[in-house]
């Protein structure tokens, strides 16, 4: 056991030295090449999306659209993005993150082109979909294959920046149209197919990217991802260096593990968002059109969105500069409640709004929107998630966030036609509003953290569990084995009526000198957790919970210690049946202990942890009914009763009760667990 921990702690400081390179390491100008190809995405990402927006002004008197089918053209690309997500962020995990970085941008160019030349309604929504696919792909991958290649150091700064493209496409979009729209009314087909062109560039360039080292850590290739970081960023890796860990892939894990937490914090909070980015980003040209009508023109709207944009540009600026300063969590609250303010006033002042009066409150909008959740629901994912999980966890989060514009898309665009603009208002402001509540609740802040640090649940802890928890185990067999050992020994010499030779009662001191040891390796594990708890630390779960499952656990091997300890000092000769049958229930009770524990890391935790809690229950039962039936036959003496026997029968007494508590102790390690089970959603 000995040897598989040092190879395991071997193989976890060779992949830690691996990672150490890129957590430290300095940015290079393939750190920049990186940035731009992925970017490259987000800008695709932006610019589809929303050029829609724009070429729906010129869709709806060509095809005679109802309201419905306006809402389907704008949310269709999103609904493809919902599959496009999910699906594709985690075959990420299983396949690569260089394998979809490319192909996800087949999408683009292929369906790009296909809207461009749709020839009726239907045709447009179906190739929207298949582009929306594509969209959907694009963010879980270009966000970890950033977020992979970056230190702590400057990860918030750069995949904020990625995320800025989108604004850049967004503008870019604009701006074509604003070129476009003089053209005539068959200007939103070159809308649609302008988006094709810098896809293919970002697609031939995408081909000749790496694989990101983790993801080849993390699937058993150590010698790629030292390639990987010697030829493209001139990193040095020695070959002590190369040890890797494979790590199993498991969605169920997101969903039944403590990931679940941090899994419905980014898919809420990303859902909310994107009711307010979409509901009000794509229909402002509507909406303004729909207030003011013959006062906006269509190239006139549309001016006014790229405005806007502009505005939303100094948003993604300052979270380039403040999301490494102010923090996650804060620009987050921040931004949400920015949100949900301005468009409150217009909605309670909507009939005496000016146009500059509701320009004004949609530019503050703009800022606070990029400044705050719009880039840091995109950076949280990547953050919180371990690698072998990174691609599913973003892409789960990213396909709730794409529900949510889905929603706001289809449902708000209804609302706003049928119903009416305050209506609209006020529904999106209520969205930002539960958001900034949402954060502030669930929020947990990861700025300037390492990406093992903050995505590995328990990981730092998980091994110091595992460690005392085997070192439990280890004591209790020591003792249920020295205590069965003697009385099969006592019990077999007097079945034969042989007399015992002088000096071979039990050996009471080994016992305890034995346990004693053990019990100092344990304390020395939980006095190391509790140094590490004390510096600063991101836990993945409460330091109050993370302490009361130290200080059970370690209250359990404390009373095996002062059981040996009694056992010793009141020179306890020969072992009684019930003594043996307690180190038996405490055994069975650390065994479930450690499976308690060790499905923590398994994805089986919920299964696990409540079988072996009630197992644990079950066994601390039946402890005390031991101690009640061994009491009850102790002092049963009848006419026996001697000052010596007296004294024995209280020593006896205080035994049994220190081993009947040590099985209360276990069932106190059931309940941290148990509550854990429930609070976490383990």
């Amino acid at each position: 056991m000995a040897q598989d921990a040092q190879n395991g702690g071997s193989e976890s400081s060779g992949s830690n030295n691996i990672l150490s390179q890129i957590e430290t390491g300095k940015l290079t100008r393939s750190h920049y090449k990186v940035l731009a190809l992925s970017g490259a995405g987000v800008f695709m990402d932006g610019y589809d999306l929303f050029i829609i927006s724009v070429a729906l002004l010129q869709i709806r008197p060509e095809f005679s659209t109802t309201a419905v089918e306006i809402s389907a053209i704008s949310s269709s690309a999103i609904l493809g993005a919902v599959f496009g997500a999910v699906i594709f962020g985690n075959l990420a995990d299983r396949l690569g993150r260089k394998t979809l970085y490319v192909i996800d941008l087949l999408f683009f160019v292929v369906f790009g082109a296909a809207s461009a030349f749709s020839q009726n309604i239907l045709q447009l929504i179906i190739f929207r979909f298949l582009l929306g696919i594509g969209i959907g792909a694009d963010y879980p991958i270009s966000a970890s294959y950033i977020a992979e290649f970056v230190s702590s150091k400057h990860r918030g700064r750069l995949i904020a920046s990625v995320f800025a493209f989108q604004g850049l496409g967004i503008l870019a979009a604009v701006g074509i149209s604003i070129l476009l729209i003089p053209t005539g009314p068959g200007a939103w087909r070159w809308m649609l197919l302008s988006g094709v062109f810098p896809a293919l560039i970002a697609l031939t360039l995408r081909t000749r990217m790496p694989e990101t080292p983790r993801w080849y850590l993390s699937h058993g290739q150590p010698e790629k991802a030292k390639r990987v970081l010697s030829s493209f960023f001139g990193y040095t890796v020695t070959e002590e260096q190369l040890t890797a860990v494979i790590e199993k892939i498991s969605v169920r894990e997101l969903l039944l593990s403590p990931y679940a937490r941090r899994v419905f914090f980014t898919s809420a909070s990303w859902f909310l968002v994107d009711v307010g980015v979409y509901g009000i980003g794509i229909l402002t040209p509507t909406l303004i059109q729909s207030l003011y009508g013959a006062k906006a023109p269509i190239l006139a709207s549309a001016e006014t969105t790229g405005i806007l944009y502009i505005f939303a540009g100094i948003g993604y600026l300052s979270a380039i500069g403040l999301i490494d300063v102010a923090g996650r969590k804060r620009i987050q609250i921040i931004g949400f409640f920015g949100m949900a303010i301005p468009l409150a006033l217009a909605a309670y002042f909507y009939s005496s709004l000016s146009l500059t009066a509701l320009f004004a409150l949609f530019a503050v909008f703009y800022v606070l929107e990029n400044l705050g959740p719009n880039t840091t629901t995109w950076v949280y994912p990547v953050e919180l998630f371990p690698t072998r999980l990174r691609g599913t966890g973003h892409g789960i989060a990213a396909t709730v966030g794409k529900i949510g514009a889905l929603v706001a898309t289809f449902f708000l665009s209804l609302v706003l036609l049928t119903v009416g603009s305050v209506e609209m208002l006020a529904v999106v402001s209520i969205a930002c509003f539960a958001g900034g509540l949402l954060t502030i609740w669930m929020g947990t802040e990861t700025k300037k953290l390492s990406l093992d640090d903050v995505s590995e649940i328990f990981k730092s802890f998980y091994d110091t569990f595992d460690k005392i928890s085997a070192n439990l185990l280890a004591t209790a067999k020591t003792f249920n084995s020295i205590l069965s050992r003697d009385y099969a020994t006592q019990s077999s010499k007097a079945a034969t009526e042989e007399p015992a030779p002088t000096g071979s009662s039990f050996d009471s001191r080994s016992l305890a000198a034995e346990i004693k040891l053990m019990e100092h390796n344990g304390d020395e594990l939980v006095h190391d957790a509790f140094t590490k708890l004390a510096k600063k630390f991101l836990a993945p779960i409460d330091r109050q919970d993370i302490t009361a499952l130290l200080k059970t656990l370690d209250d359990v091997l404390d009373f095996i210690d002062a059981t040996t300890s009694r056992i010793e000092v009141y020179h306890v000769e020969r072992i009684t049946p019930e003594m043996v049958e307690f180190s038996e229930i405490i055994l069975r009770q650390t065994q479930a202990i450690r499976n308690a524990v060790i499905s923590l890391k398994s994805g089986r935790a919920q299964v696990v942890i409540s079988e072996s809690a009630i197992k644990i229950d079950e066994l601390e039962n039946e402890a005390d009914n031991l101690l009640r039936d061994s009491l009850g036959k102790m002092f049963d003496i009848r006419g026996e009763a001697t000052a010596t026997s007296a004294f024995k029968v209280m020593k006896t007494k205080e035994i049994y009760e220190y081993l009947e508590t040590t099985t209360d102790k276990a069932e106190d390690v059931a309940d941290v667990l148990r509550n854990l089970l429930f609070k976490y959603s383990l």
